[in-house]
């Protein structure tokens, strides 16, 4: 490996990118995961950041396109974004349901929506209305409500791992810093036996 002052400077720009990256990743699978937990623990309010929710699935009447024990996120979408196949998630009597769309009915003046489970045997009873709707599936992460649901302290499992990780990265960064201090001091030394 070369060791110089330029080589030195592109390793530390390298490290410190991949810091920032990291850390960034880290902060969004924290906000996710503190976001999922806070759903399990209180269905009805499910808290939300801009126009994305997420929520934890709980009946097995979306299986096998969703499982028990996956985590959704949804989207809040305009009215003419919603069609038939979407799979939503919607609030009726402050139970939180996901099913697909399986019929729209427009009568001129209101938009109503049809609904299924693709497990269940039979239409849901209930026809929505485009307030009833919490929005639109966008991703499904499979497991991770089994993960979540599991965990009987999530949230202090969750900041043990975070400062467990940022630890560990203040570790790198000081181990960095030191090689580079070493390095210089190597260097100096050279330039200064080279003089002699």
């Amino acid at each position: 490996m070369k060791y110089d002052a330029d080589s030195i400077k592109r390793r530390k720009e390298i490290n410190n990118r991949i810091k920032k990256i990291v850390f960034i990743f880290l902060v969004i699978i924290l906000y996710n995961i503190v976001l999922l937990y806070m759903s399990y623990i209180d269905k009805f309010d499910t808290p939300s950041f801009y126009i994305y929710k997420a929520y934890l699935i709980s009946t097995e009447s979306m299986e096998p396109e969703i499982k028990k024990g996956d985590a959704i996120i949804i989207k809040k979408v305009d009215e003419e974004q919603l069609k038939v196949n979407d799979i939503i998630t919607f609030k009726i009597d402050e139970e939180v349901i996901t099913h697909r769309i399986v019929q729209i009915n427009d009568n001129g003046t209101e938009k109503t929506y049809v609904t299924k489970g693709d497990n269940n045997n039979v239409e849901d009873h209930e026809i929505l209305t485009f307030d009833d709707i919490e929005g639109k599936q966008v991703m499904k992460i499979p497991y991770l409500g089994k993960v979540i649901s599991g965990l009987k302290n999530g949230i202090v499992i969750i900041l043990v791992v975070l400062i467990s990780l940022i630890i560990y990265l203040n570790r790198i960064e000081m181990k960095e810093k030191s090689e580079t201090r070493r390095e210089k001091k190597r260097i100096e030394d050279e330039k200064f036996m080279g003089k002699k």
